[in-house]
């Protein structure tokens, strides 16, 4: 089952690589919050006014597994405020923390993919609503059953 998750995932994801993704972060270094800011704007160019849907995921050569799934009328501005608070460590944040640094650098290489409403062509469940809320919860639901060690938020869980 969680194979076929996995699939669903991928296919639903890899069309919005090329054009809405950026490095995150590098292994072995900082995270660099005003880089990301950056990216984003340059990914959400025309398209600001948009409501998107947000990935954190750990890149390898093969695999995006995803870490953190969100949305966000403003994720420039969100990013910002996850970056800050993945520095500080402290609540929810400290799972972010203990998973994604050591001693303030970074375990993985992670890429961030913002996806902005209007470029959403299918959810990725067939049959389920294209709505940002719908998709960020299927996805959500996809990562927990097909990556259960590693998203950093949860179905049914409050972030």
């Amino acid at each position: 089952m969680s194979f076929e998750k996995k699939i669903l995932f991928s296919q639903w994801i890899n069309p919005y690589m090329d054009d809405y993704s950026c490095s995150f972060c590098m292994k072995g270094e900082s995270v660099d919050s005003i880089a990301i800011q950056n990216s984003i704007t340059k990914l959400l160019k025309g398209k600001e006014d948009s409501e998107c849907i947000y990935l954190l995921c750990v890149k390898d050569e093969h695999n995006c597994i995803p870490i953190y799934i969100g949305k966000s009328k403003t994720p420039v501005t969100r990013w910002n405020s996850h970056i800050k608070n993945l520095y500080i460590g402290k609540s929810s944040y400290s799972k972010w923390k203990i998973y994604l640094l050591d001693n303030n650098r970074a375990n993985y290489d992670c890429i961030l993919v913002v996806i902005p409403e209007v470029a959403i062509s299918e959810p990725p469940i067939k049959g389920f609503p294209k709505t940002i809320g719908s998709i960020e919860y299927q996805l959500v639901s996809l990562a927990s059953d097909a990556f259960p060690d590693t998203p950093l938020n949860k179905e049914g869980n409050r972030r």
